[in-house]
């Protein structure tokens, strides 16, 4: 998730009148952002990937605009015919295939657009782009280069040009050496051809996705902009031009088309999905006309006709039905939803494994162990690369949202890790532990299993204040246990081991190996166990469950 700062008198001037704290406080959570911070100068929000429209400025207020019911459901951005071309040569297909491109003209740029620009950039390269991976956008000063311009891939030491930040004229090997956002070359490792766009004389314009040039920078001087969006999705990469070109159309500006590749982009019109009202009304256990459905949905930047939801063309996280009935949800405001018991036979029972972990839960209280939550889905660094373990199978998302978001979790311990991490500033020791499901692989696909992990971190833990937090929960189920030595990994040798209750392994146990607690900067000593729940319940005494 993005947390995005804006100027409330930017706010004001783009919605048209002041919005007060309390509004702030309360209507920008229901429209599904958290508030960080409210000053007299400043709103900071944490923005959820799926909504990258909101991660500027312009986007923002207008969104908001319409949450308060007072803007117009879907804004349409017209655009003119340009005569500018993009010809996009084949040596760039296996490095950087895709690109895509608009001119915004008119714009009366000054210091606010400029930082807008900046920091929406940015976070749609956080975001929507993975760090610049799958999208990265380069904007620029239209004048003073002539088109047609020449998507292409050259050899690192081919081509020179003078990058923002820089003086002189360098080549692209050693931009990726000594320019700050030399970092994103990598990127490209092994590639034997970059990607640079340049102009009819030859003039590099950008080298994506690291840094642009200083021929094209825009200052305040500036009024006409070429938009140009590299990455290896076509889709995404359609999605970030239009998130760019309706910020620059919110400040005034006229979008006029580039023909990449003989298309013609950028394509702003409208997508519609077919969403039956009584399919709306049922999901969401309510009575609603087709009017209150196009009212909620104007609210989210939608509208709503006979069966039909029209979505604009920078509300790109809608793509399915269940997306519309969602904005439906968010706009006819969650507080006003009443609970009602659910119309279904049967009554219902506490789940066997469920009661366990909860009796877990409860001794682990007992010994002064503070619960965390954390989330299913994590990625392979965290899980094997920072725990100095060889990586497993696992269940991969098929398209995250987010690098950091892109599997599910087969070990919570990771996870305790982080909330130390987060941490370090609080008192020691600190005790946490946590019940949860992981999600393993199996022959027929995945099951979730749960798990109680707990840890402890301080200045003087040893092995010994875990293992008594062991013996006494398995020896308090009934459980006798061997325990049998874990080589490597994420513990110290002769300092971590399974715990074994006959041939069956059902948890393990230790001190955490000191490269992992650097991989996560931790700097005192942290003891851990971990526990498969379902198989401790298998092991232990009936007469005592």
């Amino acid at each position: 998730m993005a947390v995005v700062t804006f100027d409330r008198r930017e706010l004001k001037e783009l919605i048209g009148r002041n919005v007060s704290d309390k509004e702030l406080e309360n209507r920008v959570p229901m429209m599904g952002c958290d508030v960080e911070n409210v000053t007299d100068d400043e709103l900071e929000v944490e923005i959820f990937p799926n909504r990258p429209d909101l991660l500027s400025v312009e986007g923002f207020a207008r969104s908001l605009k319409q949450f308060l019911g007072e803007g117009e459901g879907v804004v349409e951005y017209g655009t003119t015919e340009g005569e500018l071309e993009v010809k996009v040569d084949g040596s760039v297909e296996d490095v950087r295939p895709f690109i895509s491109a608009g001119v915004v003209r008119g714009v009366d740029v000054d210091e606010d657009i400029l930082r807008s620009l900046m920091q929406a950039q940015e976070k749609i390269h956080t975001t929507l782009g993975r760090k610049r991976r799958k999208v990265a956008i380069g904007i620029h000063d239209l004048g003073g280069v002539e088109g047609p311009f020449t998507y292409k891939a050259v050899e690192p030491e081919e081509i020179e040009f003078t990058p923002l930040g820089f003086k002189d004229k360098v080549n692209l090997l050693q931009i990726k050496e000594k320019h700050p956002k030399g970092e994103y070359a990598k990127i490209l490792e092994g590639k034997k051809r970059w990607p640079v766009i340049t102009d009819s004389e030859g003039m590099v314009l950008s080298f994506p996705p690291v840094i642009n040039g200083v021929a094209t920078e825009v200052t305040e001087e500036t009024e006409d902009l070429f938009i140009d969006v590299t990455g290896t999705d076509q889709t995404a990469v359609d999605q970030a031009l239009n998130l760019i070109t309706s910020l620059l159309a919110e400040r005034g500006g006229t979008i006029e088309t580039v023909t990449v590749d003989g298309n013609v982009k950028p394509e702003m019109s409208p997508d519609r999905i077919e969403v039956d009202r009584e399919y709306i009304n049922r999901l969401l256990n309510l009575d609603l006309s087709d009017t209150e459905v196009r009212e909620s949905l104007n609210r989210m930047g939608l509208d709503y006709s006979e069966g039909t939801a029209v979505i604009p063309c920078y509300r790109v996280d809608v793509m399915h039905p269940m997306d519309v009935v969602e904005d439906v949800a968010i706009g006819y405001g969650y507080e006003n939803f009443e609970p009602k018991i659910p119309d279904v036979p049967g009554i219902g029972s506490s789940d066997e494994p469920e009661e366990f972990a909860d009796r877990l839960r409860d001794i682990m209280m007992g010994f002064g162990f503070q619960e965390v939550i954390n989330t299913v889905l994590t990625n392979k660094e965290r899980q094997f690369t920072m725990m100095e373990e060889d990586e497993m199978d696992v269940v991969e998302t098929e398209n995250p949202l987010s690098e950091k978001h892109c599997i599910c979790r087969r070990k919570l311990l990771p996870g305790i890790l982080e909330v130390f991490r987060q941490n370090k500033h609080r008192s020691y020791p600190q005790r946490i532990f946590e019940v949860g499901d992981v999600v393993i692989t199996t022959e027929n696909g995945a099951d979730n299993a749960k798990r109680m992990s707990a840890a402890i971190t301080g200045r003087k833990v040893n092995y010994t204040d875990i293992a008594s937090i062991l013996d006494f929960l398995l020896e308090s189920l009934g459980i006798d246990y061997i325990l049998k030595e874990a080589e490597g990994g994420r513990f110290m040798d002769s300092r971590g081991a399974y715990v074994l209750h006959g041939d069956k392994e059902i948890g393990s146990i230790g001190e955490i190996n000191p490269e992992v607690l650097e991989n996560w900067s931790l700097e005192k000593p942290v003891v851990s166990l971990e526990l498969d729940i379902e198989k401790v319940m298998e092991s232990a005494d009936s007469s005592i469950l």
